[in-house]
């Protein structure tokens, strides 16, 4: 386990290649696509035979999930959607339910548990400065990773997203955490209209997380493109925190930006000028075999 991260019997990247991925999930061995691993070769192929699951794009985004094997008798239905949910523990701080969904996903994207650990370690060390309670906003929030590490250390957290299904499921991980009656304040909004909501009530943050995606609709339909508005969504997340920022927290998965192009937005949007303490990095996935596969880039403050 790196630091930070799951431990082996709860997530594991096995192995990658072919432009697929192979992971453990708990009990699931799980073969999906994977377009950073197109132009590798798979270490370990005897272990894809373990696989039980696999899924496979069909129409854009969306695509046709096999059970290849199990143990015991399942519901699978047409397309995964009675297959049973079930869930794995990131470290012993929460819990998120996992379930197969048209797309591909499953309620979680490992690569983020190196950025809950760091969540948790500036809460904490903003904890220490203060007697009130530390202020976070997560945006694109999905089902709320960043949200119960943050509550998990005491912070009070306003989870931000626009899909009613994602916020239904970070609660329940919410609940099945210990953690039902933390400080959550569960909203269902647009990211860039509740941030000029927010500044216009005088509401201050001292942490704020974005993970946002590369296209998406808000619960009005409101379109949402990262070339367009990411840059006026982090110059709202600069005012949000102009008071007392402490740490803000960018990843991105989409190909419009470099991590040198992130990093300076982020800057110049956060600090109004370039080279202000921002630092972009890539995020990777290591597999059991030692190979790094990429998994976007994080921009982080301090």
């Amino acid at each position: 386990m790196t630091v930070g991260g799951f431990q082996a019997q709860q997530y594991q990247l096995l192995d990658f290649g072919g432009g697929r991925k192979l992971e453990r999930f708990g009990d699931w061995i799980i073969d999906r696509p994977s377009p950073p691993a197109e132009k590798a070769s798979r270490s370990a192929p005897e272990l894809w035979e373990q696989a039980h699951l696999r899924f496979d794009r069909k129409d854009g985004l969306k695509g046709k999930w096999k059970l290849i094997k199990s143990d015991k008798p399942l519901d699978f239905g047409e397309n995964g959607e009675d297959f049973p949910s079930w869930s794995i523990s990131y470290q012993d701080h929460f819990q998120l339910h996992l379930n197969l969904s048209p797309v591909g996903h499953l309620g979680l994207f490992a690569e983020q548990a190196e950025n809950w650990h760091w969540i948790m370690q500036q809460v904490q060390r903003l904890a220490k400065r203060q007697q009130e309670p530390v202020k976070v906003l997560n945006l694109f929030a999905y089902t709320g990773g960043s949200t119960l590490a943050a509550a998990a250390v005491g912070a009070h957290v306003t989870h931000i997203d626009s899909a009613a299904t994602s916020i239904n499921r970070a609660r329940a991980n919410a609940d099945s955490s210990g953690l039902g009656n933390a400080s959550i304040r569960w909203i269902q909004e647009e990211a860039l209209l509740f941030c000029q909501r927010e500044l216009k009530r005088g509401n201050q943050y001292q942490g704020i997380i974005l993970d946002p995606p590369s296209y998406g609709r808000g619960p009005k339909n409101q379109v949402w493109k990262i070339g367009k508005h990411l840059l006026p969504l982090l110059e709202l997340c600069g005012e949000l925190t102009g008071q007392k920022r402490g740490f803000v927290l960018l990843t991105n998965h989409s190909p419009d930006f470099s991590s040198a192009d992130l990093e300076a937005s982020f800057a110049d949007a956060i600090f109004g000028s370039c080279g202000a303490g921002a630092r972009a990095r890539r995020m990777t996935l290591i597999a059991q075999t030692g190979q790094r596969l990429d998994a976007g880039c994080v921009v982080r403050f301090p």
